[in-house]
């Protein structure tokens, strides 16, 4: 079942406009105005257009499953583009459910008209659907995004050239070792990320990513990927290859450290400038890059993971050179 409101219906259309569409779409409502949406809820939404409102409406639609299909509720709360000035960015938010999990995507929209809106979001909507439903691979790129940077993007477009897939990122509120992250700052990093939906979990570890995420290729930097192999488990392998889960790798320029000296900072550019033909000039000679033949994988596990070569990605760039 699809419920959307304030954008979206591209999508509907689309789905309606499939031949054999009655075989998977059980009904489809759009409550468009305030008070609709209040009576599709059962009381007035805090605010019509928020993560909350977006689960709420994927619980409503729960409520409404059809025997005979496995049963999963969509919906979608928009603020589009309009005629009228209104505060706050542009932007939707959508939830995915199923008898076994919610998925929560927040999908902040460029300055552009409102049919330009309309249709990302559409797409992006059928994207999501096609993902949940098995009928495509998932692409995700989990990180903190503090700040999101052109190193992130790169990667993911890096990605979906080699997979052929289309890519979000995934933002987790709770991480294994730092300090969870309160909703307004994981809506505030999310609302620097545009025209791309950002899934926001509750899942530090990539066991748990996976669960929520079958059938899916994450992609890494070298660090997380370092991490992941120190961390993970021997059944934790055989659960990632049950979920068809893989890990796309990217390198990152690591440099060693001689005895009796202090490392040497890396200088990297600013995004305003061209980190590409630059950085790689700044980098210490001794620095050398990293990639996925410099790991130690996995016995047994080894095709779970694939490289993002070096000629298709490198951006000597950090997050945390960013900030400082």
């Amino acid at each position: 079942m699809l419920v959307t409101t304030g954008g979206g219906s591209g999508a509907l259309h689309a789905l309606l406009s499939t031949p054999g569409a009655s075989r998977f779409v059980t009904e489809a409502v759009v409550p468009y105005s305030p008070e609709a949406l209040e009576r599709f809820l059962g009381e007035k939404p805090d605010h019509s257009v928020s993560p909350k409102t977006a689960v709420e409406l994927a619980r409503a639609a729960f409520k409404f499953p059809v025997s005979g299909f496995k049963f999963l509720s969509v919906s979608c709360t928009a603020a589009l583009a309009t005629d009228r000035k209104r505060r706050g960015d542009d932007r939707a938010f959508i939830c995915i459910k199923t008898a076994e999990s919610e998925k929560l995507y927040a999908l902040y929209l460029s300055e552009a008209s409102r049919a330009g809106q309309e249709s990302c979001l559409s797409d992006w909507l059928l994207v999501l659907i096609a993902q949940a439903v098995g009928v495509e691979r998932g692409l995700l790129l989990p990180g903190s995004f503090n700040p999101v940077h052109k190193g992130h993007l790169g990667m993911l477009k890096a990605a979906e050239e080699i997979t052929g897939l289309r890519g979000a990122f995934e933002l987790s509120a709770v991480n294994v070792d730092k300090p969870d992250i309160p909703e307004d700052e994981i809506l505030r990093r999310a609302s620097a990320i545009r025209d791309i939906p950002v899934a926001m979990t509750r899942t530090p570890r990539f066991t748990q990513k996976a669960g929520l995420f079958p059938n899916t290729t994450f992609v890494l930097g070298h660090d997380t990927a370092v991490r992941l192999i120190d961390y993970a488990q021997g059944d934790e392998w055989k659960c990632f290859q049950g979920l068809e889960t893989s890990f796309l790798v990217a390198g990152r320029i690591s440099q060693p450290v001689e005895k009796n000296s202090k490392p040497q900072r890396i200088c990297f550019q600013t995004l305003e400038e061209n980190v590409a033909s630059s950085t790689r000039s700044a980098v210490p000679r001794r620095s050398r890059f990293q990639g996925l033949e410099t790991l130690e994988l996995p016995s047994g596990f080894e095709s779970l993971f694939e490289s993002i070569p070096e000629e298709k990605f490198r951006e000597d760039i950090s997050s945390t050179e960013l900030r400082g």
